[in-house]
């Protein structure tokens, strides 16, 4: 701490070495950089977790002076000092980190242009050349023709839902309540009964508790005739009036998508007093500048870690890498003073091309004997272990995954361990836009299967901000033995039901297993789940949905039930993955049969009791109230 206030202390910024750059990002209201940030938090912590990245790469990842600003064009006025005063440290480095925290809630993306070659040359990659190379690629044509098909399959859905969404005259809010009331009338109701509308299959429990109750189904599913709705498109909701009780928030893109989640988690130290690198791995949208900027300068400080945990023999492979990360954990000051210095970011393309280079078949690998080079290899493992809360996820292999956004159930999801392959998966593929997110590399297996957990949650108000978790979570399995050395096939990498589905080879009872039978699993291997996994999952989402809280449209009569996938590593600690909205509730195993009837009875319960009825109990079922925000 005692270095750490020495950097604050000596911390400037030579301004007359920035430019102003050109951004074709959304900038930030005035009103919306107003915001308080609780004093009690150090400073040092708020400015280290509030950064896209962490202030140890942050600085130094894009290597230029321009692009210090490029995070926001408003930094350079915030902690320019006038010539008759000078700005207090405290005062500038927490209104940057008001600027930061505020950049990462909302969504400011850019479509990457193939003309920002600078950066790609930094790195000796000529991106034209691995485009052309990539389609004329059959293994590259087959994937780019199943994400199109993909997504062609899903415009062709979204067409026909907005064709008939055309048809419906919208009505005004009185003309909504007048056509419930004669509905009401009509079907002689109570102030206590109620016309619903529930669109999707497996709900049956749900509406034989509704319909005991004296509740009316409406079956026209487009209707804005109703009192309660649930629904998996916010397209059917059209606009509620207020008294109507609604599944959906108008919007929750900042927690539901690929990008939003990995935006909202920069953030999260400082909405959600957790620090999001120990529960989400790092993840970077590849559609927005600054993003795309880090993903690059993160790849070439993964790979120079991996490199040297695989027991290396290439003295100036080593020394390469061990300079790149030495540039990862130099102290903030100089990494100000490298941005004006250097030319280029971590490396030379030229050191770059030496360390990335692979040996050619056969070729001997130059063996050395330098004790010297070997303890400092041992020292900076160790000082990155100290400072990087994931120094484990990586194991020497530098596996990364590409998750096309805006489709779900597994679909364009393809792992690789390549720069040349991600960008040319990334960028030739059409009308999709990807994140690059790292793989856990020391990820637990049962079997030899990798494996992931669907826990459910519930947000029954945003202010104050309201969660509920189920009481049980269940487990998907791969089909087949987790193999880094074939990151093709799907069925060893994916979990997702809907891919399993179509291995003939699998056996469904084998691809999901209960949280009991998961339980006696962890404790026969020594953890314990209620505080190892459990409990931890409640910190994770709590501090998650405050990190997008904000993105949040506060609405009353309004809840929203979502699905969390998370993964465990070898040490029982879990890591976030995704949110989903709209999970499914298939009846797809016996595992998720019984579990779904009884959560959706359960959901049911909630929706009478807690929803309509106001009852205050901190259980329905088993949903279990978690955190309720103190206002």
């Amino acid at each position: 701490m005692q270095q750490q206030q020495q950097e604050l202390e000596n911390f400037s910024v030579d301004w007359s070495q920035v430019t102003k750059p050109k951004l074709s990002e959304k900038r930030i209201k005035k009103q919306e950089i107003k915001q308080h940030i609780p004093t009690e938090v150090n400073i040092f912590d708020r400015i280290q977790n509030c950064f896209r990245y962490r202030i140890a790469t942050l600085i130094t990842q894009l290597g230029q002076p321009q692009y210090y600003c490029k995070f926001d064009p408003k930094l350079k006025r915030t902690v320019q000092s006038n010539n008759n005063q000078k700005k207090k440290l405290e005062e500038q480095l927490s209104k940057i980190a008001t600027q930061l925290e505020l950049s990462c809630r909302f969504i400011t993306r850019s479509m990457f242009q193939i003309t920002r070659q600078p950066l790609l040359k930094s790195m000796g990659i000529d991106i034209r050349s691995i485009l052309n190379k990539a389609m004329n690629d059959k293994e590259f044509q087959k994937l780019y023709l199943d994400l199109d098909d993909q997504s062609e399959e899903q415009r062709k859905k979204d067409e026909e839902t907005e064709k008939q969404l055309a048809q419906i005259q919208p009505l005004s809010e009185p003309e909504v309540r007048e056509e419930i009331e004669k509905l009401r009338k009509k079907h002689n109701l109570n102030q206590n009964q109620y016309l619903y509308v529930i669109q999707g299959e497996y709900f049956n429990d749900m509406k034989s508790l509704f319909n005991s109750l004296g509740w009316v189904e409406i079956e026209d599913v487009y209707t804005q005739v109703y009192d309660f709705k649930f629904c998996y498109l916010k397209k059917f909701l059209h606009k509620p009036i207020p008294e109507q009780v609604v599944s959906r928030f108008a919007s929750s893109k900042l927690l539901t998508t690929k990008f939003g989640l990995a935006r909202s988690l920069k953030s999260c130290y400082i909405l959600g007093g957790v620090d999001s690198n120990i529960f989400f791995p790092r993840c970077y949208d590849l559609s927005d500048e600054g993003d795309f900027e880090d993903f690059l300068e993160e790849y070439k400080f993964t790979f120079a870690e991996n490199y040297i945990k695989k027991n290396p023999k290439d003295e100036q492979k080593i020394q390469i890498a061990i300079q790149i990360l030495n540039y990862k954990l130099m102290s903030i000051q100089d990494k100000i003073n490298r941005i004006s210095a250097e030319d280029y970011p971590v490396c030379t393309p030229q050191q770059w091309q030496i360390l990335y280079k692979k040996p050619e078949p056969k070729q001997e690998i130059i063996q050395f004997d330098n004790p010297k080079i070997m303890e400092s290899v041992k020292q900076i493992l160790l000082d990155l272990s100290n400072v990087d809360p994931q120094f484990k996820i990586s194991k020497g292999e530098n596996i990364w995954v590409t998750k096309p956004c805006g489709l779900s159930r597994g679909r364009g999801v393809k792992y690789f361990k390549e720069i040349e392959d991600i960008l040319a998966y990334t960028f030739g593929a059409k009308d999709v836009n990807f994140v690059a997110q790292k793989c856990l590399e020391n990820i637990m297996t049962i079997q030899k299967r990798k494996f992931d957990i669907r826990q459910w949650m519930i947000v029954s108000d945003i202010q104050p901000l309201t969660i509920w978790m189920y009481r049980e979570c269940y487990v998907r399995f791969c089909g087949v033995e987790y193999n880094t050395d074939d990151l093709k096939n799907r069925y060893a990498h994916l979990t997702n039901f809907s891919v399993q589905k179509n291995n003939e080879d699998n056996q469904e009872e084998k691809l999901m297993m209960t949280q009991e039978e998961f339980v006696q699993i962890l404790k026969e291997r020594g953890f314990d789940f209620e505080s190892q996994v459990r409990e931890k999952f409640k910190s994770i989402i709590i501090a998650t949905m405050k990190s997008c809280q904000k993105s949040f449209e506060i609405r009353k009569n309004t809840f929203e039930v979502f699905g969390l996938d998370f993964i465990v590593d070898e040490d029982c600690n879990p890591w976030l993955i995704e949110v989903n909205a709209s999970p499914t509730f298939a009846f797809s195993t016996p595992v998720t049969e019984r579990l779904n009837k009884m959560g959706l009875t359960d959901l049911g319960h909630f929706i009478v009791e807690h929803i309509y009825n106001k009852t205050k109990k901190k259980n329905y079922g088993g949903w279990e109230l978690i955190y309720k925000q103190k206002l």
